[in-house]
């Protein structure tokens, strides 16, 4: 008999048909496997270790067998009051958890979940805004309140006697910590009995930890659970088919068809399909495709995964009414009855609106059009850049557990910089800045180091995406709140390059989202649904004879990157130049399209991200921090190179 976790009860929420691939390995799984490296990007394992701290008396469960975790979490909970850490519990032999803190005291259990998330505990806002539906649990507050309920559910079954009064223990990010180096204090390293494992603990080793004030918040939720309990989270009308089965229900339900075996599917296809995991994967043409499976059930045997799926269109089109409509393929889309309601001469009007982007894209798949297509208004926007042309990106963090005195949970971590600087008569030089000590704020060095880069002139500043721009107020914001006269002048540069308040106009030297010059005017096929600077990157370079010819030879200029070949072809096919360096560090690989979001940045649980975390809070040698160092800097450094190879491509076509 297979139990039902709360991980797998989470997977059933998303959708319970993938109760039938999760697990198996004959399935493809676009979702990384490596949990130590996504915990370690998200602060799981910091925050969950100083969880444990609060409670100095606690008794860890550190057995993965059940079985032996279920016996010794009982032989603990004989104890009066207790305090277990990791405590395993089973009801009727199908339903198992094990809960981050358990405290004991007689009857009365706190069920005690830790997230590495944060809050404001002045208003937690678990609900709605909105006036209508001000009674509902957020969407982003839902995973984790089902999480609690299901647990507290177990619990209160397995031990009818006990008063359970279930929270949610996670970052405040009102609280400040008192403590220099907290987050230093809690270290990542192989288990020494299974060097698979990775395991936090704290440092140095055999001294107690001073933590100071509490910066993690303990928020009963106990009407929470119960309003999900009685089936009232959701607004009615946003309600699923799952959503209105009763929650007990949906738990043995669930737990059955976990256990079942055959040609069984408990949900139909939607719009929840788009997020699914199971697809094919490139990297495993042998294992099955669980999404492939669903859509041939409810489609027939003729439905193909190849083929351009509503669901690749970009920005979130009427799904729901193409579904209701029983048109899943882009070909089928009528692009007048669903996107437009205006053409012009039979072509299309495309204007880099929303509705008119998702229509070019449509048309190209529906004519097997390769051309590029690249609007004027690009060439005209190019006539009033200034040289020296500067190429920016950043790479930043937000640590859960601050690194100094006085800091809060979550603060913006800017850590490194890549800056391309494209001259008038074609020269290209690469500066970069990084650091990555151990428990060290970089914020202010970072953007000392900036501006020294980009003040020798009045060259236009390029991003790509708001991240540079949202980055440069956050660490404004922190030198404000400093107060350290000696920061002014950084203060007062930042608004001569980024918008600071969207009320005023922006400065003459604005950094110029080359993102938003894609979404307006510039697409071609290869793209698919997205704007990313990793898929814009390959696209131009498949397309520009331009940059075949320059970049087919290794590289004259850059640090990092000099000598390396970006144009490289096999088999017909230009490959994709992050995909020829090699990883960052053993499984962190840049190249995975997963860590990636739609405007091409790394995602929470990126590599970059998680490359700093593992050189912040792991034990590692000399010659394995350099080689994270380098490769930060080969992936940064190509960011800005590939913004350059963009703008030469347009540059090329004037």
């Amino acid at each position: 008999m297979k139990t039902l976790t709360k991980s797998r009860f989470s997977v059933a929420l998303e959708c319970p048909t993938k109760l039938r691939y999760t697990g198996k390995k004959e399935y493809a799984s676009n979702k990384q496997d490596n949990d130590f490296l996504q915990a370690l990007a998200e602060g799981g394992f910091q925050v969950g270790e100083l969880a444990k701290q609060y409670y100095p008396d606690g008794i860890s469960v550190d057995e993965l067998d059940y079985d032996k975790a279920l016996a010794k979490t009982n032989k603990l909970l004989e104890k009066e009051n207790v305090t277990i850490f990791e405590a395993a519990i089973l009801y009727d032999d199908r339903f198992f958890i094990r809960v981050d803190i358990l405290n004991k005291i007689g009857n009365k259990v706190e069920l005690i979940e830790v997230k590495a998330k944060s809050y404001h505990s002045d208003n937690p806002n678990f609900y709605y805004k909105r006036e209508k539906i001000s009674d509902y649990i957020r969407p982003g507050w839902r995973p984790y309140l089902f999480d609690v309920a299901f647990q507290t559910w177990v619990m209160e079954h397995a031990f009818p006697e006990w008063q359970v009064k279930p929270y949610l223990m996670m970052a405040d990010k009102n609280k400040t910590t008192t403590v220099n180096n907290l987050n230093q204090h809690f270290r990542i390293r192989r288990n020494k009995d299974d060097h698979r494992r990775k395991e936090c603990y704290t440092f140095p080793e055999g001294i107690d930890v001073h933590v100071g004030d509490k910066i993690l918040g303990k928020i009963k939720v106990r009407n929470l659970v119960n309003q999900i309990w009685a089936g009232n989270a959701i607004p009615p009308e946003k309600r699923t088919a799952e959503d209105v089965k009763d929650f007990e229900s949906r738990i043995y339900e669930y737990v059955d068809y976990y256990n079942k075996t055959g040609d069984v599917y408990l949900q139909g296809v939607g719009k929840h399909c788009k997020e699914c995991e199971f697809h094919k994967d490139k990297k495993h043409p042998d294992k099955k495709s669980g999404f492939d499976e669903c859509w041939k059930r409810a489609k027939g045997a003729n439905f193909d995964e190849s083929e351009p799926h509503i669901f690749d269109i970009w920005f979130k089109p009427k799904i729901k009414e193409l579904l209701q409509d029983n048109i899943y393929y882009q070909k089928d889309v009528d692009i007048e009855k669903y996107l437009m309601k205006r053409l012009k001469s039979g072509q299309l009007e495309y204007t880099g609106t929303r509705s008119t982007r998702q229509a070019l894209q449509i048309e190209k798949v529906q004519n097997n059009d390769i051309r590029e297509d690249i609007k004027e208004e690009l060439f005209e926007s190019m006539d009033d850049w200034v040289f020296p042309l500067h190429f920016i990106d950043f790479e930043t963090n937000m640590m859960a557990i601050p690194f100094n005195k006085g800091r809060k949970p979550y603060e913006q971590i800017a850590f490194q910089f890549s800056s391309h600087t494209y001259y008038e008569d074609g020269t290209i030089t690469h500066d970069e800045w990084v650091n990555t000590e151990q428990g060290k704020f970089p914020n202010y060095e970072f953007v000392r180091a900036l501006k020294y880069g980009l003040d020798k002139d009045e060259g236009s500043i390029f991003r790509f995406a708001d991240h540079e721009n949202t980055v440069l107020n956050q660490v404004r914001d922190q030198m404000i709140d400093d107060g350290d006269e000696s920061l002014q002048e950084l203060i007062d540069w930042i608004p001569t390059i980024a918008v600071v308040d969207k009320n005023e106009p922006p400065p003459d030297r604005n950094m110029v989202d080359m993102l938003k010059l894609v979404q307006k005017h510039y697409y071609q096929k290869d793209m698919g649904g997205s704007n990313s600077i990793k898929q814009v990157l390959p696209t131009v370079l498949t397309h520009s004879a331009f940059l075949k010819d320059k970049y087919s030879s290794p590289l004259e200029f850059g640090t990092n990157l000099v000598g390396k070949t970006i144009w490289q072809k096999e088999d017909g096919i230009v490959l994709d130049p992050y995909k020829l360096l090699p990883p960052i560090y053993e499984d962190i690989d840049q190249s995975q399209d997963s860590y990636l979001d739609e405007k091409g940045n790394i995602r929470d649980g990126g590599a970059a991200l998680m490359a700093y975390s593992y050189l912040q809070f792991s034990d590692l040698d000399n010659e394995r921090r350099n080689a994270i160092t380098k490769g930060l800097l080969r992936y940064c450094e190509l960011d800005t190179l590939a913004m350059v190879m963009i703008y030469e491509h347009w540059n090329s076509l004037k």
